[in-house]
């Protein structure tokens, strides 16, 4: 049997998941190529894409579905972009002597005349900044109250969106610092699983009869003259639902994970 009259023995039903598992395919596989070849930073679950005007460098993207950007101007300026608020400029100046350990980048952080932060950098995929002393510096602590979900920090000050967005000291430094490894969406090998798990799930769809008998071989005699119930048809086409249902999933994940 050729596969156009297959197709045309194929129910609605069959068709329809077919033609879903297949564009999932093919779309998800123009879509990844596409966004993997946008390099940014990843901040807060987002990825902010990568642009150079000479010598100023501009990490742009959303959070929290707000417009975002760090700009990082020559000399350790940095500037930070939530929405309509506006962060900075922080003054990042390197001073080893402020350094607890000799490994780390010693520096100050200013902000109009104020100083904000000295201590050290510690890089690396997670950089960390610790004080002068050698302990851990938090910007801010936040602890959740129990009335109508607002946020305080440590002193029981009541903290506003603009606080919980306020960049975090450790990014500003190693912006100001050094060009941050570049990221991109988009997951190759999950594509591939979702892609094995979605090809598998069209041979089911293609092929019920044969998947039927080779199970029913282990059960029966004579597989080749049983019937399925109704009740196994309605399973079967229920994990044809669920098999699509987890590839578009993982097709999903595939396209916005940050790698």
């Amino acid at each position: 049997m050729g596969m156009l009259e297959r197709w045309r023995g194929f129910s609605l039903f069959q068709r329809v998941l077919l033609a879903i598992l297949a564009a999932m395919i093919v779309g998800f596989g123009i879509a990844i190529p596409t966004v993997a070849g946008r390099k940014g930073i990843e901040y807060r679950d987002a990825l902010l894409r990568f642009t150079q005007e000479g010598e100023v460098r501009r990490y742009t993207g959303r959070v929290d579905w707000k417009r975002t950007e760090f700009t990082v101007r020559p000399g350790g300026t940095v500037e930070y972009r939530w929405g309509d608020e506006f962060y900075g400029p922080y003054q990042v100046v390197e001073d080893p002597s402020a350094a607890p350990e000799r490994w780390m980048a010693g520096l100050e952080i200013h902000q109009g005349g104020q100083t904000l932060f000295r201590g050290g950098l510690s890089g690396g995929s997670w950089p960390v900044l610790y004080d002068e002393e050698g302990g851990l510096f938090e910007f801010i602590t936040v602890s959740y109250g129990t009335s109508g979900g607002k946020v305080y920090d440590s002193t029981g000050r009541e903290l506003t969106q603009r606080d919980l967005h306020a960049p975090g000291l450790n990014t500003v430094a190693a912006l100001a610092l050094q060009e941050p490894e570049l990221a991109h969406r988009g997951n190759f090998s999950l594509y591939l699983l979702a892609t094995l798990l979605a090809g598998f799930n069209m041979f089911l769809i293609c092929f019920p009869g044969l998947m039927f008998r080779r199970s029913a071989r282990w059960y029966i005699r004579d597989p080749e003259a049983a019937e399925p119930s109704d009740f196994y048809i309605i399973m079967e086409r229920a994990e044809w639902v669920v098999f699509t249902g987890i590839a578009a999933a993982l097709y999903w994940l595939a396209l916005t994970a940050i790698d």
